[in-house]
């Protein structure tokens, strides 16, 4: 604006608060309170920043008039080039979004910092002899700190996505290096974005940079054209622009603002697209097309925006005047030719996993240089190898496989395998009988029925562990006591036919863990699938204290027998499921060691009914000879003991008629040979049914 004024509240922290239904609405933001708080702790940086704003105010002024040749708007080389990274914070959902909505944010960065933007022609007459080239450009860094290569994008698995504020800004890279840009599910403001002018950051430079939420980032995948202005708009604020109103975060209150820039007409702001209101300083029309205002149309910033966001870039303040320069765009890889550094792709499903049948399209992802071929190695796929960029593969077999590519151009060649990657379901159930039981006597985890599933690779995952057992000799452990990263791990159950469950189903199993202290929060989920899991139901979750076992151990968890407690959960919604598949879903919050056992899906059974001083137990199992089944009875009993197959069929009957209170013992080998494979002991006492899994080798 050409009228110049300081406020005592200049925001030194913007937000911009976008309604994605109709954009005209009212923003909300705390801007204006979260800046006064920032200034009243710290007394001298206030009075400095405003000092500074003052003069800063002065020198872009003389710059603009003597250094800007009015038409042309490029009067000002060099080009400078920001390295930039993006942060992508996520727990594996929608806000993790995909490099192509990256690459196009950066596209539409690069578009409207230098005049290439479509819409320049919407520009009305009033300003199209000052809308600027600003003669800056963006690109993704190459190089991280550590001068490895990148594709300069970071994600980072973490709670804090649906925090969003300065506590988020996690793996900070160097700010007189790169300009940070953290993605972020939540804001907890209810802004859209936000980021500090450079000013507000001489004290602590661990809030420099910007937080955008994911839905506003690019103009595909979950980002939209009407929102995809919104990173254009933030970066302004961290060249030091204000809202075309002022240092306020109040549009539509009065024309008593400024920007402290000299060709922007005096405006009170705007949340609707009125290009010719001028209600300021009429006849003169405000610039409702401007980045820095909140109307909904912008394409342009202006030649006295130009010159004050390059001043910024050539200040000392906040480091910005080391990003362009030649050192550091070498150091950051931008200015060097892109050559292939890191293999690397993703399928067509997000979960990476399908039904037997179904067909995959995998997409190469590899940095930074442009492949020129393609080397696809697709293990239990149909081809097993393609050289196409990007093949389309169908697995016939159930199981889980790898998956590799290798690509090649001038630059060399790099290749990657991932392990595990697809996971095929079969169309048919595995186990169609009238309960289904899981003790983890059996092979190690992953096996033939129970898949295991990282959401960040490296992590502690679901393991076999003779450490500790509800009963029998083995459970199902995530080792988690000193891992105080936050990782998802999935313990994915075999397909089962609900609708051989006579009665209501329910699910029990037994969970053991501790907290590592009294704010640890792992959390626990309980979903379920009918559709080979492309689609998952959440039916339980057990966070932090609630979790626990055992109240609070710093050491390694092991539980003892006590320590043990049942949970159950009713499947009457999936009874008519032919087959559906259990996930165990544990999030690692700083806490302790988590483990499963006894895994029980049956028909009209209560949390009452399975009772902890039964002592259920079957072994040796795997059993080759002779497998011993022992309980105990605290009264006399009618009790029936049985051998089924994976189909429901009964092979055995063990045992059938009154026992007396006590410990009892059976011997299989008494009453059959069992040929390997696996069984189910089915233990029926007073009416209660109780289960365990057999595996005879």
């Amino acid at each position: 604006m050409n009228k110049i004024s300081t406020l005592l509240g200049v925001v030194l922290f913007s937000t911009l608060t976008i309604n994605v239904a109709v954009a005209q609405n009212e923003k909300f933001c705390g801007s204006t309170e979260m800046m006064n708080k920032y200034l009243d702790a710290h007394p001298s940086l206030k009075a400095q920043f405003l000092a500074d704003e003052k003069a800063n105010e002065e020198l872009d002024k003389a710059a603009f008039l003597t250094g800007y040749k009015e038409g042309d708007g490029k009067a000002m080389v060099p080009i400078y080039t920001i390295p930039i990274v993006f942060h992508i914070l996520h727990e594996g959902g929608t806000e993790n979004i995909s490099d192509a909505q990256v690459y196009d944010e950066v596209r539409i960065l690069n578009e409207d910092y230098r005049k290439l933007n479509a819409d320049i022609s919407a520009v009305v007459p009033s300003f199209t002899a000052i809308a600027a080239d600003c003669e800056i450009q963006i690109r993704l860094a190459q190089k991280d700190p550590s001068g490895n290569c990148t594709n300069g994008i970071d994600r980072i698995y973490s709670a804090q996505t649906n925090i969003g504020d300065d506590g988020s800004k996690l793996n900070q890279w160097p700010r007189n290096k790169y300009l940070n840009v953290w993605v972020v599910k939540v804001i907890s403001s209810g802004a859209a974005g936000y980021a500090y002018k450079p000013g507000a950051t001489v004290i602590d430079p661990t809030i420099d940079g910007i937080i955008i939420l994911s839905t506003y980032v690019g103009s595909i995948g979950t980002g939209s054209v009407s929102r995809s202005r919104a990173l254009t708009h933030e970066i302004g604020h961290y060249l030091n622009l204000d809202h075309t109103w002022g240092g306020t975060n109040n549009p539509g209150v009065d024309c008593s603002g400024s920007d402290g820039v000299s060709d922007t007409p005096t405006t009170m702001g705007h949340t609707a697209c009125l290009l010719s209101d001028a209600v300021c300083n009429p006849p003169t029309i405000e610039n409702v097309q401007n980045y820095m205002e909140y109307a909904y149309c912008s394409n342009m910033f202006t030649a006295g925006q130009k010159t004050k966001m390059r001043s910024a870039l050539t200040s000392g303040i906040a480091s910005r005047s080391n990003l362009w320069t030649t050192t550091n765009l070498s150091a950051t890889g931008v200015s060097l030719p892109a050559v292939l550094c890191k293999a690397d792709f993703e399928s067509s499903d997000v979960l990476n996993q399908v039904c037997q049948g179904d067909s995959l399209t995998f997409t190469d992802l590899s940095w930074n240089g442009v492949p020129t071929s393609w080397t696809w190695t697709c293990p239990g796929g149909t081809p097993s190898t393609s050289g196409a960029s990007s093949p389309v593969i169908t697995y016939n077999t159930p199981g889980v496989y790898d998956v590799s590519l290798s690509v090649s151009n001038a630059s060399g060649t790099v290749s990657a395998t991932k392990t595990g990657y697809i996971t095929v379901f079969p169309n048919t159930a595995l186990y169609n009988a009238s309960f289904y039981s899981e003790g983890f006597e059996g092979s190690a985890i992953p096996n033939a029925d129970w898949n295991v599933r990282n959401a960040n690779a490296g992590s502690n995952t679901w393991v076999q562990t003779t450490a500790a057992a509800a009963s029998g000799t083995k459970s199902a452990r995530i080792v988690n006591a000193s891992t105080y990263d936050t990782h998802v791990d999935e313990l994915i159950s075999p397909t089962i036919d609900m609708t051989a469950i006579v009665g209501t189903p329910s699910l029990t199993y037994k969970v053991a863990h501790a907290q590592k202290t009294s704010t640890s929060a792992d959390k626990l989920q309980i979903y379920v699938s009918g559709t080979c899991g492309a689609s998952w139901s959440l039916r339980q979750t057990i966070t932090g204290a609630s979790l626990s076992t055992a109240g609070v151990i710093s050491s390694s968890f092991v539980p003892t027998a006590a320590q043990w407690v049942t949970k159950t959960i009713s499947l009457g919604s999936v009874a008519s499921e032919t087959s559906l598949m259990v996930m165990f879903k544990f999030t690692s919050d700083a806490g302790n060691n988590i483990y499963l056992d006894d895994i029980n899906i049956m028909g009209n059974v209560g949390i009452d009914e399975l009772a902890n001083n039964l002592n259920f137990n079957v072994y040796p199992n795997p059993a080759e000879d002779n497998t011993i089944i022992s309980f105990n009875l605290i009264e006399d009993k009618e009790t029936d003991i049985a051998v089924y197959d994976v189909v429901g069929k009964e092979i055995a009957n063990v045992y059938n008629g009154n026992l007396n209170v006590g410990e009892h013992q059976f011997s299989i080998a008494e009453k059959t040979k069992l040929a390997a494979g696996v069984y189910f002991i089915k233990l029926n006492v007073g009416g209660e049914n109780f289960t365990k899994k057999l595996i005879v080798k």
